[in-house]
């Protein structure tokens, strides 16, 4: 019985217009640093990959990538796709896990719908069928790499320049920074290369737009604008797809905070992860609102967290289980 409206923006900006007291909810991938509202609740709803997605000519299968080419192509040191670094991510054996999956019937819109869903266990972890090992040689072409970046401040590009600082701190030394142009190791301004844009699917709609194109942002901006998504090397040497199994892996390796945000840990050795996965939260108030409207929004966010991955699997979320789930449905609660 209730409409929701949700605009967008940024995690910067959800954050500002929360503590502005200018919402009934933000969402927000990153938690506040400073600013925050003393009666903050954050809900940890939903987690997802941030993929590296591109739009290279002729090259149909995906392309493989470790950390310090990301951390090198993201801060302009290579600058070709041809270069000998993606070409020795390229050609080599690769090991990736394949995923124990499930059947499962929703209802959407008064009508069934069967959808293959991760199998996790009580702890949310994903069970891991097998793996698939193959030699990959696949031959880049000798073309330019433009880098679409996001300009404003964003959750996505936080957890993103963390993820480069913590895996490739020789080739990225500056820390995370929630607007990304502030975290590279030199000044991308000057770099003939790089193209920036506000938003994420401003981002992809960046890479669709001209071929030899890479940028980041989370999977269902590159699955609606059909673009390809690298496969990552994660800490135990393997290379995973931004898949919801994979994230909820790399979950398995954080650590929930009593406030119910996540500390992740970038360089942890976990089996399957996507070593990329962020969760996101979505900003209540505690106290101080309209009862009818804190009500909607604590029906809302359980929600989202409950059926939103299991309805939608499609979109590349991934569906809290386990102890963040339960720290989650504590956090809703406390929404007064």
């Amino acid at each position: 019985g209730n409409t929701v409206n949700y605009s967008g923006g940024g995690s910067g900006k959800g954050r500002t217009d929360f503590a502005g007291g200018l919402v009934d909810f933000a969402g927000s991938d990153a938690p506040y640093s400073s600013g925050a509202p003393s009666n903050l609740i954050y809900a940890p709803v939903y987690a997802a990959p941030i993929a590296l997605m591109y739009n290279i000519q002729g090259i149909k299968q995906p392309i493989y990538l470790s950390p310090s080419t990301i951390a090198q192509i993201f801060s302009g040191y290579i600058t070709n796709w041809d270069d000998k670094q993606i070409a020795a991510d390229n050609t080599r054996e690769v090991k990736t896990p394949v995923f124990q999956t499930k059947t499962v019937t929703t209802t959407n819109k008064g009508k069934k719908v069967t959808k293959k869903v991760p199998v996790l266990d009580a702890k949310g972890k994903p069970k891991i069928k097998s793996y698939k090992t193959q030699t990959i040689n696949i031959d880049l072409p000798k073309s330019q790499i433009t880098v679409w970046y996001r300009t404003d401040s964003s959750g996505t590009s936080e957890n993103f320049t963390n993820f480069l600082n913590q895996t490739a701190g020789d080739k990225w030394t500056k820390s995370k920074n929630a607007v990304f142009a502030n975290s590279t190791p030199r000044n991308i301004s000057t770099q003939f290369n790089f193209q920036g844009a506000s938003g994420s699917a401003a981002v992809a709609a960046g890479v669709k737009s001209k071929e030899g194109s890479i940028g980041y942002g989370e999977l269902s901006f590159a699955l609606a604008t059909s673009l390809q998504v690298a496969r990552v090397q994660n800490a135990a040497g393997e290379f995973v797809a931004p898949e919801a199994a994979a994230v909820s892996a790399f979950l398995g390796g954080s650590t929930i905070n009593s406030n119910g945000t996540v500390t992740y840990d970038f360089k942890k050795s976990v089996t399957g992860a996507y070593p990329i996965g962020v969760t996101s939260y979505r900003l209540a108030y505690s106290s101080g609102k309209d009862a009818a409207k804190q009500k909607a929004v604590a029906e809302w966010f359980n929600y989202v967290l409950t059926q939103c991955p299991t309805k939608y699997p499609e979109k590349g979320f991934s569906q809290i289980t386990g102890p963040l789930a339960d720290k989650a449905k504590q956090q809703i609660a406390l929404i007064k």
